[in-house]
């Protein structure tokens, strides 16, 4: 009889990807499309759509989800600059 081990790893294996996805969540601004697309390398071919897609998580193209979390912490340190501005 052969022993049979049960997977106990009950997260996911790529965790950071799920902290990316957190983070988008919390501190993505609204419009944040154009900002994304100016985050990308020129000459690629990401459109409006397949960035809309990536933050749904319908794809996964990790050079989009780098630039999103490039433009809501971006988005962070502007919200915290304006708290400390008012008050």
């Amino acid at each position: 009889m052969t022993n049979i081990t049960n997977n106990t790893k009950g997260k996911d294996v790529q965790l950071h990807i799920e902290k990316a996805y957190n983070i988008i969540d919390e501190y993505l601004p609204f419009n944040y499309v154009e900002d994304v697309l100016k985050k990308l390398p020129k000459g690629t071919s990401i459109t409006k759509g397949i960035i809309r897609n990536v933050k749904k998580k319908h794809t996964s193209r990790l050079d989009v989800l780098n630039a999103m979390v490039e433009v809501a912490l971006d988005n962070k340190k502007q919200m915290a600059r304006l708290k400390k501005l008012t008050t």
